[in-house]
């Protein structure tokens, strides 16, 4: 039997985007390319290569229902296998949160913060979310959310999402960059305005790093 951490591994970038195509065909067999592709955020030509490659494998069968329109379902096989996926998926969840959970306790020495501190994350992903609720977990209260080029009305975990300024982070205590593996890049983009000390990124494995 395989260990939870070689499931997780197995759970990569291409189980995702299947996983979330079989979901999406799934709740609405009519959806075109284009909607699947706006709604899985991925480029049109690669959608057309991943509903080839799903329909190749058995997972889905294409119906032509009139000129350019077709209709897509979940074969037996396909339903077993979003199954499958999706049990990775959440392996990987929980996963990521007790690394990030045990690394926030340990390696940032949060017995410093309290319900007063004021934390900025800077991302709106699943792995923001998980950020957000390892810092929940350790009494952490004052947590806003921040983006660099928002969407807008964009919110996260129901909180409106503000746009990172020159001048909107100097306030907060910790500046949290939640995207794994955007050290330089989190670096780059808030030292100039914040001092290092203040900034916490993550490496590829979800571990984080804090600034100088």
């Amino acid at each position: 039997m395989r260990s939870v951490h070689e499931q997780n591994d197995s759970f990569d970038n291409v189980s995702e985007r299947e996983m979330l195509a079989l979901e999406q065909i799934e709740s609405n067999p009519e959806i075109t390319q284009r909607q699947l592709s706006k709604n899985i955020g991925i480029a049109l030509g690669l959608t057309n290569v991943l509903v080839k490659n799903l329909a190749q494998k058995g997972y889905i069968k294409a119906t032509q229902a009139g000129w350019k329109r077709w209709l897509y379902n979940l074969t037996p096989e396909g339903i077993s296998h979003k199954i499958n996926l999706t049990q990775k998926y959440i392996i990987r969840t929980i996963s990521n949160y007790n690394v990030i959970k045990e690394s926030i306790r340990t390696d940032l020495a949060l017995t410093s913060l309290h319900l007063e501190s004021r934390i900025a994350i800077i991302g709106s992903g699943d792995f923001a979310e998980l950020v957000y609720l390892a810092l929940k977990n350790h009494g952490v209260e004052d947590i806003q959310t921040f983006a660099i080029e928002p969407e807008y009305g964009q919110k996260f975990l129901g909180m409106h999402v503000n746009k990172v300024t020159k001048t909107g982070l100097r306030d907060f205590d910790k500046i949290f960059f939640a995207e794994m593996g955007s050290i330089d890049n989190a670096f780059n983009i808030l030292e100039p305005t914040v001092p290092g000390n203040k900034i916490v990124a993550f490496t590829l494995d979800g571990k984080p790093v804090e600034g100088n």
